[in-house]
């Protein structure tokens, strides 16, 4: 159905987001990424906590006990196209207090089966939970201390593999809420 992947991804983050010295740098208005790559936000969730450990599962919650975060904010929206597709995402904003924790939570959470921060519930978005499988994903690294971790799935629609990982690279340059 849609995707060539990284056309999309070269395209919409090439116009609207700018990596800066510091970090990532997003556009003022959030929805502006999703314009620009076809792709409509539909309903948004949000929660901040100031705990990681309880909202994480695996070795990330292993390393979140030991060395707690500052904060976590997290956003779950759902995505549309002109076609009746639909991508759930879900995004996460770890932040630590120290950028060697920062680094080493990174590391940790990007190998594939080591655990995880908890997605917000679908319920909030009056669907469903969705089962993310941590294979449309990518993180990167905010201001040095804040990890920003990004999955998506396909509820509706052909998405390819590759234009999902498209939307989680996409995604996790979403602005912080």
């Amino acid at each position: 159905m849609v995707g060539t992947g990284g056309v999309v991804t070269a395209a919409v983050l090439a116009g609207a987001v700018a990596a800066g010295a510091g970090g990532l740098a997003a556009p003022a208005d959030p929805d502006e990424i999703w314009r620009d790559s076809g792709l409509r936000v539909v309903d948004r969730a949000e929660r901040s906590d100031t705990e990681c450990a309880p909202h994480s599962f695996g070795q990330v919650q292993q390393l979140l006990a030991a060395t707690p975060c500052v904060a976590l904010d997290r956003a779950l929206f759902t995505l549309t196209d002109d076609r009746g597709g639909t991508i759930v995402v879900s995004v996460a904003w770890v932040e630590f207090g120290d950028p060697d924790v920062a680094r080493e939570f990174k590391r940790v959470e990007d190998v594939h089966g080591t655990g995880d921060i908890a997605p917000l519930p679908g319920s909030l978005l009056l669907m469903p939970d969705v089962p993310f499988t941590a294979h449309h994903y990518d993180s990167d690294t905010l201001d040095g201390t804040t990890v920003v971790v990004a999955e998506t799935e396909a509820v509706e629609g052909g998405f390819t593999a590759e234009y999902l990982d498209d939307v989680a690279a996409i995604a996790v340059r979403t602005p912080r809420p």
